[in-house]
């Protein structure tokens, strides 16, 4: 009996792996959205040129998502693969840790079975390619639940690797996990002085040094210089997220207007409804006495990180990536209501369908209908194999907003560009948003940029306060490695860029409708 105890467990983990794993990897592979669906593939091919974030490739967001991706290229080879394989992983590995994280509180395993697949069907695969909020927001989950587990068991594992979970998660984006890791600090400190076992201390120190430590290492041995990471990933991003909350000009959207009445309480409706039954039980269980220091920690936690999921929501003009928070919040709702011996099953009932509903409802709209990924109005019926664009494409179904009448049409655009590029004896560099060229070209582009928006959000306008260190990046690449051509493909202009270049002129011819090259000339 024991045996097939057992065995039932592991076939349930193994099913719970699996499917996220290839459910993410199929949706992965259905259109593209060029600024987010390969933002992180020619950053971590630069790394195999030995270009690295924050000192030759001026980033905003999570250099571990671009050092993770390289990984996955040595690991698995230079090709589209590689790139859906690791976030499908990650997929899977928030998957496990929840089924696993219930199943040691004794949950159902078919129910434990049922949320984490909810969880599989949410989390990653809205985006399917490597998207650091979505590495920030998965993180941060496991942080969570590495948290809830150290706190419920006072496991010295999880207090050892819950700050390096939490780094993972920071060093993927800063928000949300910012905000989670705050949460998180807050309840240590009133856990510490709360609980008689205080020894847990040490090893959520030593595990908070292995971090610091690990990341050091990292930028001295890629020599990449400590201000150029405080002024990318720290101070130019606090000035976006200023602008943002304070609603100032330089903002192209504010917390003022995003947190209106169908933001907050429309689009999150089913997350607000799972956050407000929490709410209940924990304040009703409070007064009843009823409710352990442990668990009254945990709930408030989770009650909290997930407000600050939606706050973070609103403060980013990124597309909508927190439904998956519903499975994760029913699972940890029933494990509340489960331990109650006199409980309705009715409330349990209503949670779990809930729960069905949601999963139901997003799955077909940001899945099916790629809504994330901006595609839900192009007919995905159209999609080509891109591996006529390139063979390293084999898999991914191309069809894009941009062109969503004829893909092949922007796929030649693509491969002429590819072609002239490649016939390049010059050394040149790019800006565009479709973010594949070094890795097609097998080539050293001098890309300045991860992302091309001009609105001060993914680098400095002439009105900005870093606008002089931005554009000393700008010219040192060019100077440095004797730049004669621009190359823009796609939605950069140079004429955008010609305020970082007052004392160049430029010769601009246009190779096909999204490609141009300029050249640098003589003024006179």
């Amino acid at each position: 009996m024991n045996k097939k105890f057992i065995n039932i467990n592991i076939f349930y983990l193994i099913l719970v792996i699996l499917f996220s794993f290839f459910f993410n990897y199929f949706y992965a592979n259905l259109g593209v959205f060029p600024i987010d669906t390969f933002a992180f593939l020619d950053t971590a091919y630069n790394i195999h040129l030995n270009r690295h974030p924050f000192k030759d490739i001026w980033v905003t967001t999570g250099p571990l998502v671009d050092y993770l991706q390289f990984f996955f290229f040595k690991l698995f080879g230079f090709n589209w693969s590689s790139y859906v394989i690791h976030a499908s992983i990650i997929n899977a590995l928030v998957s496990y840790f929840f089924f696993k994280t219930l199943v040691e509180n004794n949950l159902s395993k078919i129910l434990c079975l049922i949320y984490a697949l909810g969880l599989g069907v949410l989390c990653y695969t809205i985006s399917g390619t490597p998207f650091a909020y979505i590495h920030s927001y998965s993180f941060s989950l496991l942080s969570i639940l590495f948290f809830f587990n150290a706190i419920k068991f006072k496991s010295k594992k999880y207090f050892f690797f819950l700050p390096i979970m939490m780094s993972i998660a920071f060093l993927s984006m800063q928000n949300p996990a910012a905000l989670i890791i705050l949460v998180i600090f807050i309840f240590l400190i009133i856990f510490y002085f709360k609980t008689d076992e205080k020894k847990f201390i040490y090893f959520f120190i030593g595990g908070t040094i292995f971090s610091i430590i690990s990341f050091l290492l990292i930028l001295f041995f890629n020599k990449i210089p400590l201000i150029n990471f405080f002024q990318q990933y720290f101070l130019f991003p606090l000035t976006m997220g200023e602008n943002r909350v304070l609603g100032n000009e330089m903002a192209h959207i504010s917390l003022s207007e995003r947190a209106t009445f169908r933001n907050v309480l429309g689009h999150f409706k089913f997350i607000n409804v799972l956050i407000i039954i929490l709410i209940y039980i924990t304040i009703r269980d409070f007064f009843k006495k009823s409710i352990s220091f442990e668990n009254f920690i945990i709930n408030f936690s989770l009650i909290l990180c997930s407000l600050m999921f939606i706050f973070n929501q609103l403060i980013t003009s990124n597309q909508t990536y927190i439904f998956s928070l519903i499975p994760f919040l029913a699972g940890f709702i029933h494990l509340n209501l489960n331990e109650k011996k006199n409980i309705n099953n009715i409330y349990k009932n209503f949670v779990f369908l809930l729960m069905i509903f949601c999963v139901l409802k997003y799955h077909f709209v940001y899945n099916e209908k790629r809504k994330f990924m901006d595609l839900q109005n192009v007919n995905l019926q159209k999609t080509v194999d891109a591996k006529v664009l390139d063979p390293k494409f084999k898999g991914l179904k191309w069809i894009s907003p941009k062109f969503p009448d004829n893909p092949i049409i922007e796929i030649n655009f693509l491969r002429e560009a590819v072609e002239h590029i490649k016939s390049e004896k010059e050394e040149i560099m790019l800006m565009t948003d479709y973010q594949f060229f070094s890795f097609l070209t097998e080539k050293n582009l001098n890309i300045p940029n991860r992302w091309y928006t001009h609105d001060n959000n993914s680098y400095p306008l002439e009105d900005h306060k870093y606008f002089k260190f931005y554009k000393h990046h700008i010219n040192k690449t060019i100077e440095k490695n004797k730049i004669f051509k621009i190359y823009t493909i796609g939605e950069p202009n140079i004429e955008n860029f010609k305020i970082y270049f007052k004392d160049k002129c430029f010769k601009t011819l246009e190779i096909n409708e999204i490609t141009k090259v300029s050249e640098i000339v003589n003024c006179n």
